[in-house]
């Protein structure tokens, strides 16, 4: 059947690794070229419909320095002194202040957001801020006004009407409705007249102007702030920052201005207090003086406490000159070797230092002679004895010395002791006097200070100025922010790609049928011998009609030429019986046969078609002949093959053999065993005998029929034949039931031509012979 090497088929062969086909998958979407015709002006449609009903939103942005290093001023300074309490600026504060609803709500309040007004100009919606012929003072305003716009129609220059009541009504005139109550006013010159406006919530419109509504800060390290805020009206944005700033540097102020008012509230306060504690104070001083009769008696009290002072003076020299004559005592009776001497720096005793000053020495000489002889020597015995009586000496001075400084000592503790009497001898009036004079100091000490920060309170709050200063005036974008063109119209092209595309794989994933050659070869593993595509049929057209001439050059005639050429690679070569078949009905295998059978007619080679299909017949209507009498005759024995051929009108070689009647058991009838004695019979009159069977998915005629043909045609219509059924396929030819089985792709959407172009020749119908032509006998192809 399939030969390699041949090149006609590109199935691929056992054991082969299979290679995906760039071009196949690319043609299945080909294939549905009508939903991209379809959704690409329709998405850019859309894209054009939004753009021109789309308000244009802009951005408006501003800049805001924060003075984070200038000094605290007025009431805020004097009450962080007081509390202790650091009063900076923190940046991030500042930020949370400008975004706070209570600034907003102000903004939205003063500018009077809370009532916008549109119109429509075609398929856009016009902002008429500023710019409104009318204007409305909203008194109260009903929770229905919030979900339902106010239509105005203005009549004239002087009335209006609301909605498409006919009441008319005059500007200035006070109407309560549903709406609320209201009055509406005359606003500017404008072209518009029917004016719609939308009440809003003054929350959620607050809400919504910080959600667009953005802070942050301009350069690291700096107090830059910048603020942008998001609209489709330009100068309603510009307005929005301007008033923001402008309530936010009032509510900076008033905050400053309130703290130095309570400030100077509170000091005026402590001062009436103060000042009527140190009156009190000064009285009770002035009385006490004259009742106890005080003049200046701290003087005495100086005095006790400067002899206590030099006394004590005294009194620690001598306690020093004790301790060392301790240390020498105890140097001289706990004497060691390398001991050093004690120190005599305060000893004013001669006749100590002299003997202290022997004593070492001599303890040196004894250790110079200790290291050159040896320690029973005359010399160093001399020297240690004089050491001896020297230490002796010194004992007894020190003694002396001892006891006259304790002498000294206990009388100075006795003065010590005379002159403490004597301070506390201090009359208790005195002390109570110092007690009243300290309360005195209090009070005027904290009355200075507060008249002090009273002052520079009145002066700060006199120049109080915020801690911020505008950089850049608020400006606006040129172009909008969104929608940009160029997105919108890029992103429609692409949805008009795309959803296509998801289409296309939701259908192709969805689809069971058919779709692609390359399906056909990896489901079947078999060759297809050849492809025909659809051809159009016209309403009202005859099932005659379908075969092509023996002239045409349509693309599906040139098809049947192919698959007539491709017939010499089924088997050796020399298959002259071939059967047609397919899965279900409806898939064309009639078409396929009679089509098949006119071009091997054209080819000057006899054909006879065989119609055994006994349950549904059909290729006597392409061939327009009758079927009262056919196969099923000769089958029980009625009729010989001769009596049965019958011409056709489309060749002199091409007989036909039609079914004939209905049969009640055409599958006996099929193996009664007559049907290989006619195929024999024709195939040795006829170059070609060529069976129209019926669907094998459905009955088991064409496996009867199978056994008496030499080559099988399978056929497998585009988008009909289901994928489960080329299985089947498979398994026939693995199994060899069907010999030298081949496939037919029938009705295959190209969606273009071959690409032949428009010369003249190819699929051009021009040139067909007409039938008085055709019956010289002469044949063209």
């Amino acid at each position: 059947m399939e030969e390699k090497g041949s090149g006609l088929f590109t199935g691929n062969q056992d054991g082969q690794q299979k290679k995906f086909n760039l071009r196949a998958y690319i043609f299945r979407y080909f294939k549905y070229w009508y939903l991209f015709v379809l959704f690409i002006p329709l998405c850019l449609a859309g894209a054009y419909y939004y753009l021109l009903s789309t308000q244009p939103v802009f951005i408006s942005s501003t800049t805001l320095l924060i003075k984070d290093d200038a000094e605290a001023s007025g009431g805020k300074a004097i009450m962080d002194e007081m509390v202790k309490l650091n009063g900076n600026k923190s940046l991030e504060n500042e930020m949370g202040i400008l975004r706070s609803k209570l600034l907003m709500g102000l903004v939205a309040k003063q500018l009077g957001l809370d009532v916008a007004y549109e119109t429509e100009d075609g398929f856009r919606t016009v902002d008429l801020y500023a710019q409104s012929p009318i204007r409305v003072n909203a008194e109260i305003i009903s929770e229905y006004a919030f979900s339902n716009p106010l239509i105005i129609h203005t009549t004239d220059s002087s009335g209006f009407t609301i909605n498409d009541l006919p009441q008319r009504y005059q500007f200035g005139q006070k109407l309560r409705t549903q709406w609320g109550l209201f009055s509406v006013e005359r606003g500017v010159a404008s072209p518009y007249r029917d004016i719609s406006l939308r009440f809003h919530n003054l929350p959620a419109l607050t809400a919504g102007m910080l959600h667009r509504l953005n802070v942050k800060v301009l350069y690291p390290e700096s107090t830059l702030l910048e603020l942008t805020f998001e609209d489709t009206s330009t100068q309603r944005a510009k307005d929005i920052l301007n008033k923001l700033l402008d309530v936010y540097v009032q509510s900076s102020i008033s905050d400053k201005n309130g703290e130095a008012s309570n400030t100077l509230k509170f000091i005026e306060s402590r001062l009436n207090l103060i000042t009527g504690e140190l009156g009190d104070v000064e009285k009770h001083v002035e009385t006490y003086k004259k009742t106890r009769g005080l003049t200046d008696i701290s003087a005495e009290s100086q005095l006790y406490l400067s002899n206590i002072k030099e006394n004590d003076v005294k009194l620690n020299e001598i306690n020093t000159k004790i301790n060392i004559l301790e240390s020498v005592d105890s140097y001289v009776e706990n004497l060691k070797g390398g001991t050093p001497p004690p120190a005599t720096y305060m000893i004013d005793d001669p006749i100590l230092i002299l003997l202290l000053t022997k004593y070492n020495e001599l303890d040196l000489q004894r250790e110079r002679y200790a290291q050159t002889t040896q320690e029973d020597n005359p010399l160093v015995e001399t020297i240690s004895t004089q050491m001896a009586q020297t230490r002796q000496s010194i004992r007894e001075n020190v003694q002396n010395l001892r006891r006259g400084m304790d002498v000294t000592k206990r009388n100075l503790e006795t003065i010590n002791t005379r002159f403490s009497s004597g301070l506390r001898g201090i009359p208790q009036k005195e002390r109570e006097y110092l007690g009243i004079k300290r309360q005195q100091t209090i009070k005027e000490n904290l009355y200075l200070y507060l008249l002090q920060k009273r002052e520079e309170t009145a002066l700060a709050y006199a120049s109080t100025v915020t801690d911020s200063r505008l950089i850049d005036a608020p400006i606006s974008s040129y172009q909008p922010i969104r929608p940009r063109h160029s997105t919108i119209w890029a992103g429609a092209g692409m949805a008009g790609v795309v959803i296509p595309l998801i289409l296309i794989n939701l259908i192709l994933l969805l689809n069971t049928r058919v779709q692609s050659r390359q399906e056909i070869e990896d489901l079947t593993q078999a060759a297809i011998l050849g492809e025909v595509g659809t051809m159009k049929k016209k309403k009202g057209q005859r099932t005659s009609e379908s075969v092509f001439k023996i002239g045409s050059r349509s693309k599906v005639s040139e098809q049947f030429r192919a698959l007539r050429t491709n017939l010499q690679y089924l088997g050796s070569g020399n298959c002259r019986i071939i059967m047609i078949t397919s899965s279900i009905s409806n898939e064309g295998k009639s078409f396929v046969s009679v089509n098949l059978a006119a071009s091997l007619a054209y080819t000057d080679r006899k054909v006879i078609l065989l119609g055994l299909d006994l349950r549904k017949p059909s290729v006597h209507e392409y061939l327009e002949v009758t079927n009262n009498v056919g196969v099923t005759n000769y089958l029980i024995g009625q009729m010989n093959a001769q009596d049965l051929i019958k011409k056709t009108w489309l060749h002199p070689k091409f007989d036909i053999i039609p079914s004939g009647p209905l049969p009640p058991n055409p599958s006996e009838l099929l193996s009664n065993g007559r049907l290989g004695e006619l195929i024999r019979e024709l195939r040795a009159e006829y170059d070609y005998v060529l069976i129209d069977t019926p669907p094998t998915g459905l009955v088991t005629d064409s496996a009867l029929i199978a056994e008496y043909v030499e080559a099988s045609l399978y056929v497998v219509r585009d988008n009909y034949t289901l994928q489960d059924h080329l299985k089947s396929i498979a398994e026939l030819k693995f199994s060899k039931r069907f010999p030298n089985l081949s496939l037919v792709y029938n009705g295959v959407n190209y969606g273009a031509d071959y690409g032949y172009g428009n010369g003249q020749g190819y699929f051009d119908e021009s040139n067909v012979k007409s039938e008085a032509e055709l019956a010289t006998g002469r044949q063209l192809n």
